[in-house]
């Protein structure tokens, strides 16, 4: 009898064991923040290598999500075509659940941002022209036309017409360049439309100025945005985006998810 009861108390025991293994612990759905993947030192290394530790310079990108599946990504969707600025690219989220697919929970995107099986994200500078209530064009410096020539040091360098930034702007009475750091500076039309931009040493130039400008004019260092004062109308130009195989930095969604962080997503919808 008292090996019966012991049997019997056994079977409990396994069957109870059972049917919590089979249980479901954890029916969270997970999401981990996109800005977790692309390392801001990296990206400072690419910019300025000797830029302070704590200098950010992420937020001077347009950033593509390229499916590793078939290469899709909303730029080449007809109700998108365009890549995302940092603000709103470092809000998103990728959901493995959910096929890889990224979510946007606190942005109204377009459908096309729900990208499956998300394998890598393209970066390309870009400069943000700042219309004030006219609006702000998000600008990819290599979907301009690029003329090489000799920077600061003497050495060959692709740059940009500064004029280019401001195609569409019929009129306008003066500009300011705000630096990654926050540092301004004023210019007036005449500037602009004898300056560049030297894409890789990241300084401006102004041929027929230079002489007789300040260094901290005529140098203007990791331009961010541009601030146009008395435009009287939008900007009235549809500015290319940069070749796909001119991408200034690429970053891969790692093979593993350990030691990212996570958020529960179960009560975010998917935007």
């Amino acid at each position: 009898m008292t090996k019966l009861f012991l049997i019997l108390a056994c079977t409990v025991l396994l069957l109870a064991a059972c049917s919590e293994k089979d249980k479901p612990t954890d029916t969270n759905i997970y999401g981990y923040k996109l800005d977790q993947f692309v390392r801001a030192d990296t990206v400072r290394a690419h910019v300025d290598a000797n830029a302070p530790a704590e200098q950010d310079f992420r937020s001077l990108f347009a950033y593509e999500i390229v499916s590793s599946a078939d290469g899709f990504s909303p730029r080449a969707s007809s109700n998108a075509g365009y890549d995302l600025p940092w603000s709103t690219f470092r809000e998103g989220f990728l959901v493995p659940v959910d096929s890889y697919r990224t979510w946007f929970p606190t942005f109204t995107l377009p459908s096309a941002f729900k990208v499956n099986n998300t394998g890598f994200f393209r970066l390309y500078r870009k400069i943000d022209v700042d219309n004030g209530l006219h609006g702000t064009k998000m600008v990819e410096l290599l979907g301009l036309p690029a003329y090489n020539m000799d920077n600061w040091e003497g050495v060959p360098d692709d740059a940009i017409k500064l004029a280019d930034l401001l195609q569409g702007i019929a009129v306008y009475d003066s500009v300011m360049f705000v630096a990654a750091d926050a540092y301004s500076k004023t210019y007036q039309p005449q500037h602009i439309n004898d300056g560049y931009y030297f894409l890789d040493s990241e300084i401006s130039t102004f041929p027929n100025f230079n002489a007789a400008m300040p260094n901290s004019l005529k140098k203007f260092k990791k331009l961010s945005s541009i601030v146009v004062y008395g435009a009287t109308s939008a900007q009235n130009h549809a500015f290319p985006l940069a070749p796909q195989s001119l991408a200034d930095l690429v970053f891969t969604v790692p093979a593993s998810l350990e030691g990212f962080e996570r958020t529960i997503m179960n009560s975010t919808r998917k935007r």
